[in-house]
């Protein structure tokens, strides 16, 4: 459908020549944005999109309501009221033939992938002046780079350098000077490397008629990492150590990606997070790249890292400034972390095993007070871990039955007999424990597509079309508490599932509710795991919140950009793609699982010894304080399967189709094809069937973590790199981030389908950080 272009006034003026203009910002239709046809017909956006219009182009005035309703549990029923009676005097409206009335809640802001509250303190204030441009000026002013008057620094896209600063250098740069060509491979991140850290030396500038930013060029002298050196030296370092070396560069300065920092080793700030978000790297050894040696570094250049510690820490505390009470922010912010009283009262469902809760509390930001997950094994493994929640292992559209008849609210729940009954069969002491609304400061979960059909708070709406009843019921959860913040965590798939309507749904449902919205797609891999594990995230905070921003991806990973369509014209992605460079390199199998000891096939002793010491960075800090070796179990292959696994070659990307066409004979006499028939009669169909009874990489990464590792099933490149066997459920455990102190609960099937299911703590973590961010910035104001 083609509409009239709406346009919000900001302000109106007269120009010489005696022209009567207004300056405006545009108002989208629901149906322009990302919500497509799920959206309200009656309601409309505001964008960042603005400009100077003529008064005589106006073809009509609109009614239109800006709509600020009080939030919080306590308003639901007054707000659902108001909604009803607003829908009836539409449709009254529409029967008379009088012209709609409009309302306006939200401004959409696709380039961030988002839809914000209204800023109400600067839009449509007449006074001449437009946000919308002041952003638009000051996006353009990142974009200019200048050279300072004293020559020793310059801004680029947005960040002051100056001459000593450390910087990230494109590794392009440096890849096309040494003629390397090699590039990622499936399944591997080989050819991708992180940022070069360099040192600026000097300002170049350039008279030329071209852009200052084209001329400008500046000199740099290289640190070179461990990587550069070889993958062996690389897997024995830290990943923060990088080598002083003499060489120098003239470089332009559009090969900068940003500033970093280098501190002496002991100055590094400790790190017991599952994932570095600091700039910080330590140098302690020079390197000279004409002969590949290492050397301790002169006492010269030892000082000066020292200076840089102490002007870093000066620095640090000059950024945090003072509080009103006069109290530093740094002393703020350890006791941000360590008081209960500002972690958010979190309820975790569809918990699993816990990975989301795990990285969240380990971010500080949360306490998880309360799970609900319905298999009983996960609910197991998750009171194991999280001994201070109060677990509930049952359907959650039971929970809230319970919970609204707690409240006094069962006249206004829909579920179905069966959750009814089966709520008004809990125990007294089950009932005490529940979550109520005022209580839930934040919820969170990955809920199925597909589930136990149970409550619907939707049912009326478009939501009946679309069997989806967990998602349902999870919103129902957010419908019902009204918790200041929303996370919802699916598949990649959660964003095009039922032609993306789903989708849509969601973001429209809580939009109605009266949150704020963000919405992307993550890359594990991008944040510190050794496994492709790509997925989808909703945000929602509550109109008095700040909403979260994407964490920065962090180390380089074969993977595009994951963008999610909005409209036929636009796509956004979350955050940029790593192929192309990230402060750290990508973590690989052996540096996850390279320190653990040899089992054999059907390994089923649950407690064993190390064996030997940590030798990455990433085992280092999996292994916690964790003195012996947990759930290094091993699914057991049979005797057929067995025989090919020990037949597939021990190199890179070797699957089935390196075993040798030949029969072999089994133990009970019967000769049998080593090549299962159908994959060479259906490859053609199915992509080769690659990776199919599959060896691991030791440089390269894991695949997407399963719930039933096995060589012929969805994801076959199941086989450890040297020994012949299926990966261990530690193994698998560690793809996932899970440190190994981290307990699963039930039989082998169970544990995998544990951390098959599970978000990596890692990742969660990062996304914790950027929530706790936001808190800081709220009450830091």
């Amino acid at each position: 459908m083609n509409f009239l272009p709406f346009i919000f006034v900001e302000y109106m003026f007269e120009t010489r020549n005696g022209s009567k203009m207004f300056h405006g910002r545009m108002m989208k239709w629901g149906s322009e944005t990302v919500l497509g046809n799920t959206s309200n017909d009656r309601e409309v956006f505001l964008t960042n999109e603005c400009m100077n219009y003529k008064l005589q182009d106006i073809k009509q005035s609109i009614i239109l309501e800006v709509r600020k309703r009080p939030w919080g549990h306590h308003q639901r029923k007054d707000n659902a009221n108001a909604d009803r009676i607003d829908r009836e005097k539409a449709e009254e409206r529409k029967k008379k033939g009088l012209p709609l009335e409009y309302y306006c809640k939200s401004l959409y802001w696709p380039e961030r992938g988002a839809f914000f509250t209204l800023p109400f303190d600067t839009m449509g204030l007449g006074s001449g002046v437009c946000h919308s441009c002041n952003l638009k000026i000051s996006e353009e002013d990142k974009n200019i780079s200048k050279v300072n008057s004293s020559q020793k620094g310059f801004s680029y896209k947005g960040t002051e350098y100056s001459v000593n600063d450390f910087v990230y250098v494109s590794p392009h740069q440096f890849a096309v000077e040494s003629g390397e060509t090699e590039t990622f491979k499936g399944g591997r991140n080989v050819g991708l490397k992180p940022y070069a850290v360099c040192q600026l030396l000097e300002v170049v500038p350039m008279e030329t008629k071209q852009s200052e930013r084209r001329s400008t060029e500046v000199k740099v002298q290289r640190y070179f990492r461990p990587d550069d050196i070889s993958p062996e030296k690389a897997y024995c370092s830290d990943i923060r150590e990088i080598y002083y070396s003499e060489e120098t560069h003239l470089l332009s300065i559009e090969v900068i990606e940003g500033k970093c920092e280098v501190r002496k080793k002991i100055d590094i700030p400790t790190c017991s997070a599952p994932a570095i978000f600091d700039h910080i790297f330590f140098c302690e050894h020079m390197y000279d790249p004409s002969n590949g040696s290492l050397k301790q570094l002169p006492a010269h250049i030892k000082s000066k890292f020292a200076a840089m510690s102490r002007d870093g820490d000066v620095a640090s505390r000059k950024r945090k400034g003072k509080s009103k009470e006069g109290e530093n922010d740094i002393e703020d912010d350890k006791q941000w972390e360590a008081s209960p009283e500002y972690r958010l009262a979190t309820l975790d469902i569809f918990a699993g095993c816990g990975g989301l809760s795990e990285g969240l509390q380990q971010a500080g930001v949360s306490t998880t007070k309360w799970a609900i997950e319905y298999e009983e094994p996960a609910g197991e493994a998750f009171k194991l871990n999280h001994a201070e929640s109060l677990m509930f292992i049952n359907n959650c559209n039971v929970i809230l039955r319970a919970v609204m008849e707690k409240c006094g609210d069962a006249d206004d729940c829909i579920s179905t007999s069966e959750a009814a009954k089966l709520a008004s069969s809990l125990d007294a002491k089950v009932i005490d424990g529940l979550p109520l609304p005022g209580q839930v400061d934040f919820i969170n979960g990955g809920p199925p597509c597909q589930g136990f059909s149970g409550m619907n708070r939707f049912n009326q709406s478009s939501w009946s079309k679309v069997q989806c009843e967990m998602i349902l019921a999870f919103l129902s959860f957010a419908d019902y508490f009204r918790p200041k913040y929303f996370l919802l965590e699916n598949v990649r798939n959660f964003v095009s599932f039922n032609k993306g309507q789903t989708f849509r749904l969601t973001i429209a449902s809580l939009l109605q509710m009266g949150y704020q919205v963000r919405f992307g797609i993550l890359e594990a891999g991008a944040y510190g795991v050794s496994q492709s594990r790509k997925r989808a995230f909703i945000w929602a905070a509550s109109p008095e919140e700040i909403l979260p921003e994407w964490p920065e991806p962090m180390h380089v990973f074969a993977a595009p950009e994951l963008k999610i369509t909005l409209s036929e014209k636009s796509q956004y992605a979350a955050v940029r793609s790593t192929a192309y460079g990230a402060p750290f390199r990508a973590m690989t199998v052996r540096d996850t699982i390279g320190d653990l000891p040899d089992v054999g096939n059907g390994a089923s002793k649950t407690t064993l010894e190390y064996g030997n010491d940590p030798i990455s960075w990433f085992q280092k800090k999996i292994r916690v304080d964790m003195a012996v070796l947990t759930d290094h179990i091993s699914k057991e292959m049979n005797e057929l399967n067995l025989i090919r696994c020990k037949k597939i070659p021990k190199r890179p990307g070797s699957d089935w189709r390196d075993l040798p066409d030949e029969k072999v004979k089994l133990s009970t006499g019967q000769m049998v094809d080593l090549i299962p028939w159908c994959l060479p009669n259906t490859a053609k169909r199915h992509n080769q069937w690659k990776g199919l009874f599959g060896r691991l990489d030791w440089e390269g990464n894991f695949p997407t973590s399963i719930t039933d590792p096995q060589p012929m099933g969805k994801v076959g490149m199941c086989f450890h790199p040297e020994q012949d066997r299926i990966l261990t459920v530690r193994e698998c455990a560690r793809s996932q981030g899970f440190p190994d102190n981290y307990q699963f609960f039930g039989n082998i099937q169970h544990k995998h389908r544990q951390i098959g299911n599970a978000v990596p703590p890692p990742l969660a973590y990062a996304l914790g950080r950027k929530l706790k961010e936001a808190l800081d910035s709220k009450r830091q104001k």
